[in-house]
């Protein structure tokens, strides 16, 4: 499909007020504005930055698979997010209590604070192999749409949103993050609501497929719900949200806020995944969002079509990119310097780091674009955090015992990697292996103690 000088005149303005926004976020700010937004995010805020920072264009790809295999029982996956959530709340109320005490910027500080420094550096590195990973995924589940949609190479594409993210994040820093998360969510939330109504009311046989629950499965179901729940525990994004949300009120009220409008956004990307599956059959499912938006807007609208793509990919990665530049700067840099970092230094390094990954996810996304194999890797590696995590909170845990499950987990993954075993069913099992590796750590570690 070629494009317009209309459309194009609609992409280069939206990357300008992206860009605008970058800038305008920069004026006047501090060091901690930089880093975490000052810790004054509002609930306005706090609800789009979440939500548009999960809507990304690896989780519409993914999840528009899902809906294309298994119906619309695949909304399971956005209500299983919205019901983790709601049970983060407590959990999220403790963060905010001690992160503005301790000053955490990274869901390593945690780590680092629960237990000791072995396991906050294992944290992180697991961490930052899971969000390059997660970078790989927008930039190549993102760009492949803008290019399947707009006619544009991959590598165009992938150039332009790579280029636009860096400019802004680098000028505005964590603050520009949620700003531009603002504009972009409204973005994304308007014209999925409109696809959506356009769609139902003018098809009578897509109204009956909504309710179609023919090709449910209810043990995916299961796992769909199970993983939305999950996921928040090793999600260094909400995490970083967190910390950064000026008052409880907003804390409370966010997730609640998140948890609504996620399904809401989960409800207007099911209804193109369904699209694709009554009027587009026997396509590769991964192929399922785009073969979808391509029959739903007429190419006269290709333009409004494409700036729903841009702002579901840059949302997400310029979230990723400045995890990755910020645990960098406090997770390894700060940790080991000899000397005191202040938050000015912090500041300084996470640019570098912001300009060094969006430069290393153009390249590796340019070389390597298997997102299927990428997917079930970050996820079998991330999910090794989440029972640390969980229990963390409710009992002491051994810092061996801790970082004992780390390590079991990964060397899990590595061993089904090696064997050519790395199938979703069991990458996620890393979850169970580093539960029951925590559990004999430590009911080990309370025997030893009684002994003696």
């Amino acid at each position: 499909m070629k494009l317009s000088s209309l459309d194009i005149s609609l992409l280069i303005g939206y990357a300008a007020i992206c860009i605008g926004i970058g800038f305008w976020s920069s004026r006047g700010h501090k060091d901690e504005d930089y880093l975490i937004a000052g810790r004054k995010m509002t609930l306005f805020g706090f609800v789009s930055s979440v939500v548009a920072s999960y809507v990304g264009g690896a989780a519409i790809v993914a999840y528009s698979a899902y809906v294309y295999q298994f119906g619309i029982s695949a909304i399971a996956v956005f209500a299983g997010t919205a019901i983790g959530f709601l049970v983060f709340i407590p959990y999220a109320l403790k963060l905010r209590k001690i992160s503005g005490e301790k000053e955490f910027l990274t869901l390593s500080d945690w780590f680092y604070y629960k237990f000791d420094n072995k396991t906050g550096i294992v944290s992180a590195f697991i961490l930052f192999v899971v969000y390059f990973g997660m970078l790989l995924n927008q930039f190549i589940a993102g760009s492949s749409i803008l290019a399947h949609i707009s006619g544009l190479s991959y590598e165009m594409a992938l150039l332009i949103s790579s280029a636009i993210i860096s400019l802004y994040l680098v000028v505005g820093g964590f603050k520009s993050v949620v700003k531009t998360d603002i504009f972009q969510y409204i973005v994304l939330f308007v014209l999925f609501v409109l696809l959506g109504y356009v769609l139902v009311a003018d098809d009578e046989f897509f109204t009956i497929e909504l309710v179609d629950v023919s090709r449910m499965d209810p043990l995916m179901t299961i796992v769909f719900i199970a993983f939305g729940i999950l996921i928040i525990f090793q999600s260094a994004e909400y995490w970083q949200r967190v910390y950064a949300a000026k008052n409880n009120a907003v804390v409370k009220k966010g997730l609640i806020g998140s948890a609504i409008f996620v399904v809401i956004t989960g409800f207007a990307i099911t209804i193109v995944g369904l699209s694709a599956h009554l009027h587009v059959p026997g396509i590769e499912a991964r192929n399922a969002f785009a073969e979808g938006l391509t029959f739903l807007i007429p190419a006269k609208y290709i333009g409004a079509g494409l700036i729903l793509l841009f702002a579901a990919i840059m949302s997400s990665a310029d979230t990723i990119i400045f995890v990755l530049a910020s645990s960098l700067s406090k997770d390894y840099i700060a940790q080991f310097s000899k000397k005191e970092v202040n938050q000015h230094n912090l500041k300084k390094q996470t640019q570098v780091f912001i300009i060094l990954f969006s430069i290393l996810g153009f390249f590796f996304a340019y070389f390597f674009r298997d997102l299927v194999a990428v997917i079930i890797f970050i996820t079998g590696i991330g999910f090794t955090l989440i029972p640390a995590a969980i229990a963390s909170f409710h009992f002491k845990i051994d810092k061996r015992a801790a970082l004992a499950s780390f390590i079991g987990g990964i060397v899990y993954i590595l061993i089904l990697f090696i064997t050519n075993n790395l199938i979703p069913e069991l990458s996620i099992a890393s979850i169970l292996v580093a539960a029951v590796i925590l559990i004999l750590f430590q009911v080990f570690k309370r025997k030893s103690s009684n002994e003696n």
